[in-house]
């Protein structure tokens, strides 16, 4: 099954490894194939450079950030051809376009702007707590 998962979804499972977004992340990983775009890459880097992340989670850096650096290098690397104006926030766009160009079943987000959507294109949108459910009925 191949997911996109917002950058949100990766900083916070660095922040808390043992929680919700920690075990999709860690402990699920193998449940699914993830699908990435260099947009996406670009972001997740991005936002663990940012001043108040850095300031507030100074372990964040390099907590687990090899780990998942080697699966985002593993993942189904996709550079789609257009990035759609779909979302409110044009910025999340490059979800949408990276779960279509990679064939994927659901984007996992955080981001209301995207979740509000429920679904794009035949591809669900939902939250890293619904997508747990979803892994655990598939492997339940």
């Amino acid at each position: 099954m191949r997911v996109v998962l917002d950058a949100v979804i990766l900083v916070r499972g660095l922040i808390n490894p043992s929680g919700l977004w920690g075990r999709l992340v860690f402990a699920q990983a193998d449940s699914y194939n993830w699908v990435v775009s260099p947009a996406i890459v670009n972001e997740f880097l991005e936002v663990l450079r940012r001043p108040e992340l850095v300031r507030k989670y100074r372990e964040v850096p390099s907590r687990n950030l090899p780990w998942v650096l080697a699966q985002i290098a593993t993942a189904k690397m996709v550079e789609p051809d257009e990035i759609p104006r779909v979302c409110r926030d044009p910025g999340d766009d490059k979800f949408l376009a990276a779960a279509l160009a990679g064939n994927a079943a659901y984007i996992v987000s955080e981001d209301r702007d995207l979740l509000d959507l429920m679904e794009y294109e035949g591809i669900t949108i939902l939250s890293a707590e619904a997508f747990l459910k979803v892994l655990q009925r598939s492997t339940g």
